[in-house]
């Protein structure tokens, strides 16, 4: 059984320029705390992960793109992108809606916290991010 559990999002359409952190919204559902603080959060449109463990993530986006290329979405822990999270796909032509999704765990170290950002990049244009949905659980 999950000790904690948060579902986000972001409906708000977002064009990030020369590729940037997307705001992932805010929290719709969730439960588990620690230290009187909820275990996950969505602050300031990051993932706050407040307790040492595993966490499984879940990200998945509706992108467009302003010129035909490819849009990369990848997770950032504590500034530092995951070699393993990260997804991307080819835009056929300008304003074509595609999806991605990336998932995977990530380790907070004991008496710890993280926090976690997406940030989008595009091979040509500018991407947007129509709509952004997450899942984290705390294993």
């Amino acid at each position: 059984m999950a000790k904690a559990l948060l579902f986000g999002g972001n409906s708000t359409a977002q064009t990030i320029t020369g590729g940037g952190i997307v705001n992932l919204g805010s929290a719709i559902h969730g439960f588990g705390c620690t230290c009187c603080q909820k275990t996950i959060d969505l602050t300031s449109g990051e993932i706050v992960l407040r307790d040492g463990g595993y966490y499984d993530v879940v990200i998945s986006a509706v992108v467009t793109n302003s010129e035909a290329g490819d849009v990369t979405l990848t997770l950032y822990q504590d500034g530092v992108a995951s070699a393993v999270i990260t997804g991307s796909e080819a835009i056929a032509a300008a304003a074509a809606p595609a999806s991605i999704t990336i998932s995977g765990a990530v380790l907070v170290h004991r008496c710890g916290s993280s926090t976690l950002t997406v940030v989008v990049t595009a091979s040509a244009g500018n991407p947007t991010i129509n709509s952004i949905s997450e899942t984290v659980v705390k294993l």
